[in-house]
């Protein structure tokens, strides 16, 4: 007798899905640390005087000011990817959506080979930030709606995997292609991902919800089956036809922007809209963007290693590492997220940040370079394992399907906005407070902790229906018992 699908954990067919999807979070970590090694190389001429090669210069002077706005226009353009993005998920599904956007990213890094100037690498990091803004917020929308609640725990932390996985690729590659011209290559490389994105989508399949919402039942239910190899799909595909046509049919309602921010829904998303507010805003509020745009700027600081050259510094070096090491650490996390809840996760990750900030501070403040040094590893790991991948997955796991893309273009807004803000801010910030900067990031940290030990619902074995039920009252404190989810029922569990 067929095993229920609703007891699986990821299949194969899943998992290559889930894994191609991803390169969307690859390249938007390949954006997201690709300008940290070789900006002294194009705008301070580190390599040499400016000269021709094949008929483009070999650097392009530009003032620091410009050179922010250069790599800030890729987390504004992302913001613009994110809210535009809502309908043609919903009118044209999850896949054609990841599919698509790489259109702009190839644009982009063929933008990038040819630059002349810094406006035209402004306009390249902005076509590339819209097409990763529109594609991650679909791709977490997609995982959660081809996973089982028992995969979707393992598969729900492959975003931030991922984007590690792109900014370690990019941080490593440019110790080697930041001369002229190849920093022109290794720019445009985000062309070739989203190239080979292309061709892996092909062979994945649309989200089995949204096809039931535009009524392909049929194919629906072949598609279910593939993502469920060959246990029996019938009661999970029965309960996932009644709930989504009770949700979003053909002609039901679908949530805008402006209703879930208005509370004009049928149900009270409140309390779904406010933690996927603030847990990407304390994403980045937790001093991330600030180590990863600037940490060779932040190494530099702590070591006193030159600013300007042409080979690799320890400073790089120490930054490679750092990204490196972190994609190990998205390992470690995928492996506890099946052991452990988001809610533990997440809250253990802005505790051990607040104290990793507190370090990095003495550390800083104090000479002892080791320390603080240390210190910024142990931040970009514990962020890693918990408030990297965990906010983006709240929308998908609470929110009926009528608004999860609205909510989530909400929260990917807000979390592109704070990496526009924080990549400006940081680097002045820190040109005043030094050593002292971090101190400010525990603070955030520790309050973040305090607001999700009281707001943030355990997700980890619970059905999406049952957390809709549950949690659509409005804000509210989520430690009450009323408020507090069962497991699967009984009959799961044995299946289990």
């Amino acid at each position: 007798m067929a095993v229920s699908s609703e007891s699986l954990g990821v299949t194969k067919y899943q998992l290559f899905c889930v894994l191609a999807a991803s390169l969307s979070s690859l390249n938007y970590g390949w954006n997201y640390g690709v300008t940290n090694l070789p900006g002294d190389v194009i705008t301070k001429c580190a390599a040499g005087p400016q000269h021709t090669i094949l008929g483009l210069p070999s650097c392009l002077p530009t003032s620091d000011a410009t050179w922010g706005l250069v790599i800030s226009a890729f987390p504004i353009g992302a913001l613009a990817g994110a809210i535009s993005c809502t309908h043609f998920a919903n009118a044209y599904g999850r896949k054609a959506v990841l599919l698509y956007s790489n259109v702009l990213s190839i644009l982009g890094g063929l933008l990038f080979g040819v630059s002349v100037n810094a406006p035209m690498l402004l306009i390249a990091r902005f076509l590339v930030g819209v097409a990763q803004g529109c594609a991650n917020g679909t791709f977490t929308n997609y995982v959660a709606e081809i996973s089982t609640p028992r995969a979707r725990n393992t598969l729900g932390s492959v975003i931030q995997f991922s984007t590690c996985i792109g900014t370690m690729m990019s941080q490593l590659l440019a110790l080697g292609l930041t001369v002229p011209p190849l920093w022109r290559i290794l720019f445009a490389i985000t062309g070739v991902i989203s190239l080979i994105h292309m061709a892996l989508l092909t062979m994945c399949v649309e989200s089995p919800k949204w096809l039931v919402s535009k009524d392909r039942i049929d194919e629906a239910r072949k598609v279910l089956q593939q993502l469920r190899k060959s246990a029996d799909c019938t009661e999970e595909f029965n309960t996932l036809v009644n709930t989504v046509r009770a949700e979003m049919g053909p002609n039901a309602y679908t949530a805008t922007i402006y209703d879930v921010v208005r509370g004009k829904t049928p149900d009270n998303l409140r309390h779904q809209l406010l933690i996927a507010v603030l847990g990407m805003a304390f994403q980045q509020l937790s001093g991330i963007s600030g180590v990863s745009f600037f940490s060779t700027k932040l190494f530099n600081s702590i070591t006193n290693a030159p600013t300007h050259s042409t080979k690799p510094t320890l400073a790089q070096i120490l930054t490679g590492m750092v990204s490196t090491i972190g994609t190990l650490a998205a390992l470690f996390g995928i492996a506890m997220a099946g052991y452990f809840g988001r809610r533990t996760l997440l809250i253990f990750s802005h505790m051990a940040m607040a104290i990793s900030s507190i370090l990095i501070s003495v550390g800083s403040v104090k000479g002892y370079n080791v320390l603080a040094i240390a210190m910024v590893f142990v931040f970009y790991c514990v962020y890693i394992v918990g408030a990297g991948s965990i906010p983006w997955v709240f929308p998908a796991e609470m929110t009926p399907i009528y608004a999860v893309s609205a909510i989530s273009a909400v929260s990917g807004s807000i979390a592109y906005a704070s990496v526009f803000a924080i990549g400006m801010a940081f680097a002045p910030v820190m040109d005043v407070l030094k050593g002292y900067t971090f101190l400010l990031f525990a603070a955030t940290n520790l309050a973040a902790s305090v607001l999700f030990f009281f707001l943030l619902p355990e997700t980890k074995d619970k059905r999406v229906t049952e957390m809709i039920r549950i949690h659509s009252v409005g804000v509210h404190n989520v430690m009450k018992r009323k408020y507090r989810a069962e497991l699967y029922s009984e009959k799961d569990k044995e299946c289990m």
